[in-house]
């Protein structure tokens, strides 16, 4: 698994173990358009991702894999570090959110936004600019009795497609391509990655729109509830896991936590420097959550 880091061997036990494994058994009586199977009194999940393989989560802690034949083994991991492993967050109480992340001043800010809203261009231009991420597509965040809010790092690499590498004067042959026949290029952080979790202090959603020059609002409370539920990595299958309450009151209680903010950027044009500096701006003038 190119995409994680190396640590060295400390003799502690694994925390997940991720494993080859044949899943035919679990998947012989599948009807032909089945793409999974939830058992949640055994705590397991059997999951299809056409073209990809079978993917089994089972006991909060073991990750199995059976890729189909002829598969792209980089599409079949883009699927166990994005979809499994934010089963086994969720499982574990961690909230996946679909998000670039960066560390300002020794706290985690995270972007989020739907997919072509500028989140990975976005978080290259934080790393031209000298800041350190901690994810380009899936932060992890949990909450404690305090509602202090703290945010996981993903793995040291980014996604971006061939017009964000021409905007940031980064030469596409100096990376692999994600897919063949796909302009999107694996980009790894390099030293400008932190892999140790730390404290949430802001979020910011990224919007384009048809308007000439960057906006940005502080969001109510209602509209942070609805920005986490809509931008959290699983949304489509919580409630086949029950755990559509779980996620509620996890965003009640951070949409009380922390500064949230609704940043839209103009459609044309190359605007990721200025997003940098008014976030930056943003975060150090420091603003009271208001409810």
């Amino acid at each position: 698994m190119p995409e994680l880091w190396v640590e060295d061997d400390d003799g502690t036990a694994a925390d997940v173990s991720i494993e080859y494994a044949d899943l035919r058994g679990y998947i012989q009586n599948w009807g032909p358009d089945q793409k999974r199977h939830i058992d949640l009194a055994r705590n397991e999940i059997v999951l299809h991702i056409p073209e990809a393989g079978y993917y089994r989560i089972a006991e909060n802690s073991l990750i199995q894999v059976m890729p189909e034949e002829g598969s792209d083994l980089r599409e079949v991991r883009i699927f166990l570090l994005g979809v499994c492993l934010s089963i086994l967050m969720v499982n574990r109480g961690i909230a996946p959110m679909h998000a670039s992340g960066v560390m300002i001043d020794g706290k985690a800010y995270i972007i989020v936004g739907d997919c072509g809203a500028g989140k990975s261009t976005l978080g290259a231009a934080f790393r031209q600019a000298g800041y350190k991420l901690i994810s380009d597509d899936i932060v992890g965040l949990t909450i404690d009795e305090n509602n202090k809010l703290t945010a996981y790092p993903g793995y040291p690499q980014q996604k971006l497609w061939q017009q964000s590498l021409d905007y940031l004067q980064m030469e596409a042959a100096n990376y692999s391509q994600i897919l063949d026949n796909y302009a999107k290029f694996a980009v790894p952080f390099g030293d400008q990655f932190t892999k140790e979790p730390l404290p949430l202090a802001g979020i910011f959603e990224l919007e384009k729109a048809d308007i000439p020059q960057i906006e940005m609002k502080p969001l109510k409370s209602l509209e942070r509830v609805q920005l986490i539920r809509y931008h959290l990595f699983l949304g489509k299958v919580l409630n086949e896991l029950h755990k559509e309450q779980w996620l509620l009151n996890f965003a009640a209680k951070a949409a009380l936590a922390i500064p949230f903010y609704q940043l839209k950027r103009p459609v044309n044009g190359f605007t990721a420097p200025d997003l940098v500096n008014q976030i930056i701006s943003t975060v150090r003038e420091g603003e009271v959550v208001k409810i």
